[in-house]
């Protein structure tokens, strides 16, 4: 909901600051007094495009900024929050406009970029008149428009899981088919690569293995060599090192047993005597077995040429190897499957398919019943705001794709375009008078039906739309009476879902307002000055009066302005 909005060098006003409250706002004043200028200000709040022209005479900039309450629409708060800004029931909106048209947008004081507060805008108001920024006017709003009036929302939902579950399925046969023909034309490949890899019997640690095994066989000459001096020297040769240390280890023996303090030495002695012993006998097992085998040092040799062949050929380790050739064997059993596996999910297609169609002709059924609902709701509401002849159609067609570049189109659908939203594309036409043809919202050129136009579709699709504030200018244009009176009423029940502002210059309309609001200009010092005031009790009745009776205001017009007051304004205002 708008609840402030301050302005500074917008035009003729200097500055201003205007408070609104929840229902029906009502803004009036003489003509030429710059009541479209509080429209303007609302607009560049929106984000619509700004005119360097607007600036008031003398200023290098002018400035807008609107304090809005969020507590009745929360989703604009958590908005906020995904586009980064801080999560909050208060909005501030400021924008500056200078004369070389640059823009500065700040929201909650925080710099944000035009086209984030156009599409924040789109969510906070709409402006009904001679304005771009109406959403009744987006035809991509239309069809969601029609199935919130109709309670469609659930049929439009199950179309919505059942086209991405198509969307879905198409996308992994697209993927399991591609895959399929790359791996067909790299069968022979991988066929061969897996023959060559499992016909080598590869082993984990084998080339380590056969590496130590063919230095063994290599040096067998210096191993033996080593292994008889050294069981010789240790053990069995003249002077043997185990000789010496039985000796020394009698010695020290003869002395433990004079002087305790030996027993140490004696005991490492032992233990010596006992390790060398140890390696000779290792020394002399290993001279049994190292021999040179010239056949055995072939065959090692050949298996490593083999597995450096591979590893060059594969880029790889022979571990690595290992693994493709499992991944390549995997890719052959895959290949094995891959058809029957296509087969299920074209199988599954069809019938996710096939209840996509149903559904989305059931919606499209239900759509062309609601429409005709709707055509006849609008049509009442277009009588009794005086366009007696005007006629509404909400018109439902099939979508054929062009509406979405997402859309199905294929032969099992019967070559309709189908989407997310369902096989219909939705349009609010209007036809001015019988005999005319229907024509698109937009194409209507008057302001002033326009928005009474946008009054009597609001006051039908009341429920069905979020937005927090509604804005009418020219609603009023070319009709008084009963017809006013009747949009006055509406405008009123209107407010009862929406906060509404209308600028107004008939009586029947503003005596509905729960805020009223008066604009006027006057000339000092030779420049025009803009004010703005609240209306209450007695300044209200003096302003219907002037309303009613034109610049003299008599006893009678009061007495007939306390009398519309007492009757349609609401209670707490009387």
């Amino acid at each position: 909901m708008l609840q402030e909005l301050s302005i500074k060098n917008l035009a003729i006003i200097e500055e201003a600051k205007i408070t609104f409250g929840r229902g029906l706002n009502v803004v009036t004043g003489e003509t030429g007094a710059g009541k479209s200028l509080l429209v303007a200000a609302i607009e560049l709040v929106l984000g619509e495009r700004a005119k360097a022209e607007w600036i008031r005479s003398g200023a290098d900039e002018a400035r807008v900024e609107a304090v809005i309450d969020l507590e009745d629409t929360p989703e604009l708060s958590g908005a906020l929050a995904e586009a980064g800004h801080a999560e909050t029931d208060m909005l501030v909106v400021r924008r500056t406009v200078t004369r070389s048209g640059k823009n500065r947008v700040y929201i909650n004081d925080r710099a944000a970029t035009l086209g984030f507060l156009e599409r924040l805008g789109q969510r906070l108001a709409d402006i009904h008149g001679q304005h771009e920024h109406q959403s009744l006017l987006r035809v991509n709003r239309h069809r969601e428009l029609l199935d919130r009036f109709g309670g469609l929302e659930p049929s439009q939902r199950r179309v919505a899981d059942l086209f991405r579950s198509v969307r879905d399925l198409r996308e992994q046969l697209s993927g399991l088919e591609a895959q399929q023909e790359k791996m067909l034309s790299e069968r022979d490949i991988a066929l061969f690569q897996h023959e060559e890899i499992a016909r080598a019997k590869l082993r984990s640690g084998e080339e380590e293995e056969l590496e130590q095994e063919r230095e063994r066989y290599l040096h067998a000459e210096r191993l033996l060599e080593t292994c008889l001096e050294g069981e010789r020297t240790l053990y069995s040769g003249p002077e043997a090192v185990v000789d010496t240390l039985s000796r020394v280890q009698r010695q020290v023996e003869e002395a433990r047993a004079i002087d305790p303090a030996f027993s140490r030495p004696a005991e490492l002695l032992e233990t010596a005597q006992h390790y060398v012993e140890e390696a000779a006998r290792h020394l002399q097992g290993s001279a049994s077995t190292v021999e040179g085998d010239p056949d055995r040092l072939e065959q090692i040799e050949e298996r490593l040429a083999l597995l450096q062949r591979l590893k060059r050929k594969y880029r790889r380790s022979v571990d690595e190897i290992l693994v493709l050739g499992k991944t390549l064997a995997g890719q052959i059993e895959r290949l094995e499957t891959f058809e029957e596996d296509c087969r299920d999910l074209r199988t599954k297609i069809e019938y996710r398919e096939a209840e996509l169609l149903k559904a989305a002709r059931a919606l499209s059924e239900d759509r062309k019943k609601v429409a005709k609902r709707l055509d006849k709701e609008v049509e009442t509401e277009l009588r009794a705001v005086g366009m007696k002849e005007t006629g509404f159609r909400a018109d439902v067609r099939p979508v054929r794709g062009e509406s979405s570049g997402k859309a199905l189109e294929e032969p099992r659908l019967e070559g309709l375009g189908i989407d997310s939203s369902g096989m219909d594309q939705v349009e609010f036409l209007i036809r001015p008078n019988p005999g005319q043809p229907f024509r698109p919202l937009q194409k209507i050129a008057s302001g002033g039906e326009l928005s009474r136009i946008m009054l009597a579709i609001r006051n039908v699709l009341r429920r069905t739309d979020g937005l927090p504030t509604l804005v009418f200018d020219e609603v009023d244009a070319g009709i008084g009476g009963a017809e006013a009176e009747a949009v006055g009423s509406r405008l009123k029940r209107l407010s009862e879902d929406f906060q509404v502002l209308c600028i107004t210059h008939l009586p029947q309309i503003a005596v509905f307002g729960n805020t009223h609001i008066k604009v006027s200009k006057r000339i000092e010092k030779g420049r025009t000055r803009f004010q703005i005031d609240p209306v209450e009790k007695a300044d209200r009745e003096r302003e219907i009066a002037r309303m009613l009776g034109g610049i003299k205001i008599t006893k009678k017009t009061l007495a007939h302005a306390r009398e519309m007051l007492q009757e349609k304004a609401p209670t707490e205002d009387r």
